[in-house]
């Protein structure tokens, strides 16, 4: 692949809508829901079983489970969830501003509705792409028949086979989208598990985190045979699994 293809197919993906999850609401926040507010979440340091998301200046979420290893500097727009209570898991959700503690200790947190959410995801991405991603070039597409035809991307022999790879992520999340597309034309069966809907695949996330010592990673969180891949990187997703079929471990 040119130099110039896979420059346009960076910025093409980046900039292409989202799809939707089998996991996700009917209600995805964009229609008026007859309970615009949730009951009010008390937030503070001592808050037990949180699930933090914080966005960096390129629209990637990143989670964390303790309010201290939020950065600083992305503090004024935090999604809370309380894993063990079932408000926030839906069309709307609880965001916190943790950079302004109050005489108690407590922190201002208010609704918000998904569809506000992604827009803000959208916005970071559309802005980080304008200041430092190249512009598309035109190109050819490769030959599909004939000399030069472009080789399949899964290898001969290994489409179909028994390895299954869990993603962990959430339907905003482009990064999780690209990732089950390299996997699946890598003949990968793909399972996804949205930690936004489902405090047990949260929690699931997070013990296989910890366990090789990861802690507060962005999403995705890719589970091939054990290896525990954090975020998208088709080399990364390549080697795991060839490491996978080589060993004949399968999920």
């Amino acid at each position: 692949m040119t130099a110039r293809v896979c420059a346009a197919a960076w910025l093409v993906a980046l900039l292409a809508p989202l799809g939707g999850c089998s996991r996700r609401d009917a209600d995805d926040g964009t229609a008026p829901s007859s309970s615009a507010e949730l009951p009010a979440l008390s937030l503070s340091d001592s808050t037990p079983n949180l699930l933090l998301t914080w966005l960096d200046d390129r629209g990637d979420a990143h989670t964390e489970i303790a309010i201290s290893d939020v950065p600083a500097d992305a503090r004024k727009l935090v999604r809370v969830l309380v894993t063990d209570k079932p408000e926030g898991h839906g069309s709307r959700f609880y965001v916190a501003d943790l950079s302004a503690k109050r005489e108690d200790g407590s922190y201002p947190v208010r609704t918000m509705a998904r569809s506000e959410w992604e827009a803000e995801l959208q916005k970071r991405r559309a802005a980080y792409l304008a200041k430092f991603a190249p512009p598309p070039l035109p190109s050819s597409p490769p030959p599909t028949t004939g000399t030069g035809a472009a080789a399949p991307d899964t290898p001969p022999g290994q489409a179909g086979d028994s390895l299954v790879v869990i993603i962990y992520g959430a339907p905003w999340c482009g990064p999780c989208h690209m990732a089950k597309s390299h996997l699946e034309k890598r003949g990968v069966r793909v399972i996804e598990k949205n930690i936004d809907d489902d405090p047990a695949a949260q929690q699931e996330m997070q013990s296989k985190l910890a366990k090789v010592g990861k802690h507060g990673a962005s999403i995705p969180v890719i589970d091939i045979a054990g290896q525990i891949i954090v975020g998208f990187s088709a080399p990364a997703l390549d080697q795991a699994i060839a490491r996978a079929r080589g060993s004949g471990t399968r999920l």
